[in-house]
C-alpha cells in the first residue's frame, strides 16, 4: 500500500494513512540490548500519540514550539510527529550545539517546551533555568549516567519543570486515540511544520519556516526522483535537525519504506552490513570516509597486489568517466581493466559486503560531492545520485537519478521545481518547496524572495539537458589579483579525497595565488609513519607537525595540483596542529565555516603570503 498525497494534505494525514492502511507491518528498526528489534506503524503512532497529547496536556498549543536536542534516534521521530499531529511546531537543534547557541534558538524561536536526549544535552540547560523561562517543562529522554556526565552533579530541580520522556508517556497515554486522529486531520497545508535554523557558516542562524505544503512538496519531488516503497529500507544516522534527513524522514510517510536507526556515526557501516539498507543517504563526507578506508587497505597489501588492484580500480573509474561523458573508454583502459580485474574485484565484493549488499540508492546532498568519490563508487557497483537544495528548499530541487544521472552535476529538477539561472550566474528556483520566510526576519526574507523566485547564493550553469552543475557559493567564491574565479569548495573537494587530508580550508581573494590550512586524517598519519619506519608521536599534534608528515602533504598537494588550472592550484599550505571541531570552524553538516577559520588562524594566513611573497 502506497500512501498518496493531494494539495489538500498535510504530514499529519500521511502519518494517520499509513498508520490506518499498515498497522502491523515494520516501520522502523533499533538496536536494544545489541540486538536489532522491529517496531510496527501501530507502536509508532502510539509512541507519536502519547508524546504528542502529552505535550498538549502540559499545555502545548496549536502553533507553538517544541523544540528537540537530541541525536538521531527514533524517540527523535516519534516526538515530531506527535508535535506536529496535535498541530505544534517542531524546532530542532544539532546535538553539537554549545549552550550559548541552545540559548540562542530556544529565544529566537519562542519555543515553549524542550525535549532533551540525555544528561549531556540537559547539563548544557542546567546552568542557565533562570534564563531560560519561556520554557513551560523540559523532558528527558535517558537520565542514565553518561561518559562524561554523572546525575549528582546536574540534578533535576525541585517541582515538575523537569520530567522524564517515561512520564510524559504516562501523561499522554490516557488520551484518546480518536482525539488525536481529529487534531491531526485538522491541520491544513499553510500550518508551520517546522522552524529550521540554517548551519550559521556566517552569522547567526536563521530560523527557517517551513509548512506542511512544503513538506509534502518535497516528499511528491522525492517520489518522482526514487522508486522505493515498503520493501526498501534507509539506515539513519544524518542529524534530523537537517533538513536532509528531515525531508527523508517525512518521506518514509510517502513511500512506506523501513527505517533503521544506526548506534552512532562511528557504528554506521558495521550497522549497514547489518540491516542491508536498500536506501542510503549520507553527506560527502561520509563517502569520502569510506572511499578512504578501502585506499588504506589497498595500500595495506603487499607491492604487486597492491599495483593490481589499483590498476584495476583506476581503469574501473576511467571507464565510468569515460560513459558518464558519452565517451567509450580507451583501448589502453579496458587492457588495464582486465590485468587489473582480479585484484579489483576482490575491492569491489568486499566494499559490497560491508555496506550490506543490496544497495539501489546511495544519495548524497548536503555538500558538493568529488567527482573522484562518484566516479569511485560507481565503479565499485555502488550507485550514488547526488542532489541539491537547501534548507529554505525544504532539501531537495535537484537530483541525479537512475536513467537520468550524470556525475560530476546535482542532476535535474525534481517535481513541481522550476529553476534558472540570473544574469550573474547565481541559481534561481520556485515551486511548492520554497520556505514561507524566515523567522521574524521580514527583511531576510525579501532579500531571497522576488517575484516568487528564491535566490539560492549559489553560482550554477545549466547544461543543455537540465543537469544543474554548481561551482560555488556565490559569497565563497575567490577572485584572484589577476581576475580568475576560483571556487574553493570544488578545489577542496578535489583535494580532499587524498587519504592523508581530513580538513582543508582555501584562501587567496584578491591575492597572487591560492594557499590553503590542511588537517590530517589521524589514522593515516600514524600509518604513514609506521610504514616509513618511524615510530609515531604520541599525541595527534606531533603527528600533524612531523618533517615526515609534511613531505608526504607536499607530495600529496603536488599530485592534486597537476589536474588543476594553474590559477587554482594551492601554491602553499600551513598543517593545522588539530582537526576542525564542529560547532567551531565546521558546521553540524560538516561544511568549513571559511570565515571562521579565515579569524580564528588569521595569522596562519598572513605569513602564508608574507613568507612567500604575496
Amino acid at each position: 500500500m502506497t500512501a498518496t498525497a493531494t494539495a489538500t494534505q498535510t504530514v499529519n494525514h500521511l502519518f494517520v494513512e499509513r498508520f490506518q492502511t499498515m498497522p502491523d507491518t515494520v516501520a522502523i528498526k533499533f538496536k536494544e540490548g545489541g540486538t536489532w528489534v522491529d517496531r510496527s506503524w501501530k507502536d509508532y503512532f502510539d509512541a507519536s500519540r502519547k508524546i504528542g497529547l502529552g505535550f498538549r496536556k502540559l499545555g502545548l498549543e496549536p502553533g507553538q514550539g517544541v523544540a528537540i536536542l537530541s541525536n538521531t534516534r527514533p524517540e527523535w521521530a516519534y516526538a515530531d510527529l506527535g508535535i506536529l499531529c496535535v498541530r505544534g511546531i517542531t524546532v530542532p537543534i544539532y546535538q553539537s550545539n554549545l549552550p550559548d547557541e541552545v540559548k540562542y534558538i530556544l529565544d529566537d524561536s519562542k519555543a515553549s517546551f524542550l525535549l532533551m536526549e540525555d544528561l549531556d544535552q540537559w547539563k548544557k540547560c542546567h546552568g542557565m533555568l533562570d534564563q531560560l523561562d519561556a520554557i513551560k517543562t523540559f523532558v528527558v529522554i535517558d537520565t542514565q549516567d553518561t561518559e562524561t556526565t554523572k546525575a549528582a552533579d546536574v540534578p533535576f530541580p525541585e517541582g515538575d519543570r523537569v520530567i522524564t520522556l517515561e512520564a510524559l508517556y504516562e501523561i499522554g497515554a490516557g488520551e484518546d486515540e480518536a482525539e488525536f486522529i481529529r487534531l491531526a486531520q485538522e491541520a491544513t497545508p499553510e500550518d508551520t511544520a517546522t522552524f529550521i535554523y540554517t548551519s550559521g557558516t556566517t552569522g547567526n542562524p536563521k530560523g527557517v519556516v517551513l509548512t506542511h505544503k512544503n513538506a509534502l512538496g518535497e516528499c511528491e519531488a522525492l517520489h518522482g526522483a526514487i522508486s522505493i516503497g515498503p520493501q526498501d529500507m534507509t539506515l539513519a544516522f544524518l542529524p534530523l535537525a537537517h533538513v536532509f534527513a528531515r525531508a527523508l524522514h517525512w518521506y518514509q510517510l510517502r513511500a512506506g519504506f523501513v527505517t533503521s536507526f544506526a548506534e552512532s556515526i562511528a557504528k554506521v557501516v558495521d550497522n549497514m552490513g547489518e540491516v542491508r539498507p536498500t536506501l542510503f543517504a549520507a553527506v560527502p563526507r561520509v563517502y569520502e570516509k569510506l572511499h578512504a578506508a578501502v585506499m588504506a587497505k589497498i595500500l595495506a597489501n603487499p607491492p604487486l597486489k597492491r599495483k593490481i588492484a589499483l590498476m584495476g580500480l583506476t581503469a574501473a573509474m576511467e571507464r565510468v568517466e569515460a560513459e558518464n561523458a558519452g565517451r567509450s573508454p580507451s583501448l589502453g583502459c579496458k587492457i588495464r581493466g582486465m590485468l587489473g580485474s582480479p585484484g579489483f574485484s576482490k575491492v569491489k565484493a568486499g566494499l559490497q559486503a560491508r555496506t550490506g549488499g543490496r544497495i539501489r540508492y546511495m544519495v548524497s546532498g548536503g555538500a558538493p560531492l568529488s567527482p573522484e568519490i562518484a566516479y569511485f563508487l560507481t565503479a565499485c557497483g555502488l550507485p550514488i545520485f547526488e542532489g541539491y537544495g537547501l534548507t529554505e528548499t525544504t532539501a531537495a530541487t535537484h537530483i541525479n537519478r537512475p536513467g537520468a544521472c550524470r556525475l560530476g552535476t546535482v542532476g535535474q529538477v525534481v517535481t513541481g521545481v522550476e529553476c534558472k539561472i540570473a544574469p550573474d550566474g547565481e541559481v534561481l528556483v520556485r515551486g511548492d518547496v520554497i520556505m514561507k520566510e524566515y523567522f521574524n526576519r521580514p527583511d531576510a526574507t525579501a532579500e531571497t524572495i522576488k517575484d516568487g523566485w528564491f535566490y539560492t547564493g549559489d553560482i550554477g550553469e545549466i547544461d543543455g539537458d537540465g543537469f544543474l552543475k554548481i561551482t560555488d557559493r556565490k559569497k565563497d567564491l575567490i577572485i584572484t589579483a589577476a581576475g580568475k574565479n576560483v571556487a574553493p569548495q570544488n578545489v577542496e573537494n578535489h583535494v580532499k579525497t587524498h587519504p592523508l587530508i581530513s580538513q582543508i580550508a582555501m584562501f587567496g581573494d584578491r591575492k597572487k595565488f591560492c594557499v590553503a590550512l590542511i588537517t590530517v586524517d589521524p589514522d593515516a598519519g600514524l600509518k604513514a609513519l609506521t610504514d616509513a619506519g618511524i615510530q609515531p608521536p604520541a599525541t595527534a599534534a606531533e603527528v600533524a607537525k612531523h618533517p615526515k608528515i609534511f613531505e608526504l602533504m607536499t607530495a600529496a598537494i603536488t599530485e592534486k595540483n597537476q589536474k588543476l588550472p594553474s590559477y587554482e592550484t594551492i601554491k602553499y599550505f600551513e598543517i593545522l596542529e588539530h582537526d576542525f571541531v564542529v560547532g567551531e570552524e565546521l558546521t553540524p553538516t560538516l561544511k568549513v565555516k571559511r570565515k571562521k577559520v579565515a579569524e580564528k588562524y588569521a595569522t596562519e594566513i598572513a605569513k602564508l603570503y608574507s613568507d612567500n611573497g604575496g
